[in-house]
């Protein structure tokens, strides 16, 4: 066999086994991500504190992972303060078009991009003069999710150091999948 065949039987080999590793990949990902399912309670916190703010305690419902692009999922979070729900986000976690793109519907024509990043869903957008960047992550019986705020100054062609205002984190624990 000339060296010419034997430098094409390995590239061929190479492209095979990287194709191989990029689909077990994206399948360990879909998995993981799986673990998602279920009925999260917790509370949620501000930073900095409020003195004398209510606890608002939270209920977190997510369905099936989505695993096709345009297929959706339940993505809902009640809020109660005090025993009494003050506040329902019925949202729906759409699969996007491209590698760990989703989008986040959270009706009205308001739609989110978001992106996995390791093992966070990360969506980064404004409203008004506030930009806001919430990750999202789960790690064995525990979601995380933070919320990170900050006013909007325009930048130019110059770095401009935005203050970060605030921070909402959401705590759950697993109680049903």
């Amino acid at each position: 066999m000339s060296n010419s065949s034997r430098l094409h039987r390995a590239g061929l080999h190479l492209v095979v086994c990287a194709a191989m590793i990029v689909a077990s990949t994206q399948v360990a990902a879909d998995a993981g991500q799986s673990s998602w399912t279920g009925v999260w309670e917790g509370e949620l916190q501000n930073f900095p504190v409020r003195p004398g703010a209510p606890v608002i305690k939270i209920r977190r419902e997510v369905g099936a992972w989505p695993k096709k692009e345009g297929e959706c999922t339940d993505f809902r979070t009640t809020y109660i303060e005090g025993g009494v729900e003050k506040g329902r986000k019925d949202y729906k976690l759409c699969r996007g078009a491209g590698p760990g793109e989703y989008i986040v519907d959270e009706g009205n024509g308001v739609v989110l991009k978001a992106i996995m990043l390791d093992d966070r869903l990360v969506s980064t957008f404004k409203y008004g003069s506030i930009i806001l960047t919430a990750i999202t992550q789960v790690r064995g019986k525990e979601m995380s999710e933070q919320i990170y705020t900050a006013a909007d100054l325009p930048a130019g062609e110059a770095v401009v150091t935005l203050q970060t205002r605030g921070l909402q984190r959401l705590t759950f624990r697993r109680v049903r999948r």
